[in-house]
């Protein structure tokens, strides 16, 4: 089953809720300011809107997808465009796993694609080929548990970081609504055994706190909200019963 993520569409707000609108423009908008270089690779670009929103400002996208629908939509969304930005982005639908292409990037995105790995590494291991010497890994991923068919990671601070650490040095990491954003920088060469110093750790631990603390605030002021709701159906219920029986 595909997965058929339609994130220009929500980009535009023509579908979804006004929170999720609000959402997909932050995270796209973030990750456009965290790319670095020229010559980016979009990976999952689904369609297309982060591809087609950095070579509006000169940058040269090449953006890969698994889903033939989002590629033939993305190409649809970019020949709309003006010239000079449908010459800056490149749509490809093809599997990066297998991809024998020798051309190097300054920047690769992950936007919302580690968490559908069972084996994060085996895509890890080419970006990390893909990259220059230096070059920005800008990743995002959804913050915690989320009920998606295909997610088969479940992601949080330290374990993103810890995911990435063997290949890439991690500079930053925020949430935005709900969802971890990541910026790492390529290593010198693979340290497959390395650990996170201390300080690392008690600041992954530390964003973790303010987060997961955040998101049970959240989940128990949903909980009163339903119990509050079910006891005045409750009520009303009652007072029909009594009505119908001739009580009331």
């Amino acid at each position: 089953m595909a997965n058929h993520d339609r994130v220009s569409e929500r980009y535009y707000g023509e579908i979804n809720s006004e929170d999720s609108h609000e959402a997909t423009r932050t995270r796209i908008h973030w990750m456009c300011r965290e790319a670095t270089g020229k010559r980016i690779l979009d990976v999952g670009c689904s369609q297309g809107i982060t591809s087609i929103l950095l070579a509006r400002e000169g940058f040269r996208v090449t953006g890969i997808d698994l889903e033939e629908e989002s590629i033939r939509y993305a190409q649809g969304e970019l020949a709309k465009e003006s010239r000079p930005v449908r010459n800056n982005v490149d749509f490809r639908m093809l599997d990066i796993t297998q991809w024998k292409v020798r051309t190097i990037f300054d920047t690769v995105l992950l936007g919302e694609v580690l968490e559908h790995f069972a084996h994060p590494e085996k895509l890890l291991i080419q970006i990390y080929r893909l990259l220059q010497e230096n070059g920005t890994l800008v990743v995002t991923v959804p913050y915690g548990y989320h009920p998606f068919y295909d997610h088969k990671q479940t992601f949080y601070a330290g374990s993103l970081a810890m995911c990435l650490m063997p290949y890439f040095e991690v500079l930053k990491l925020e949430v935005h609504h709900k969802y971890l954003c990541c910026v790492a920088r390529k290593r010198p060469s693979t340290q497959l055994h390395m650990s996170p110093a201390l300080d690392q750790l008690l600041e992954w631990m530390e964003l973790d706190h303010v987060h997961f603390a955040e998101v049970e605030q959240n989940h128990l002021r949903v909980m009163k909200q339903r119990k509050k709701a079910l006891d005045s159906a409750v009520e009303q219920v009652k007072r029909l019963r009594r009505q119908e029986s001739g009580e009331g």
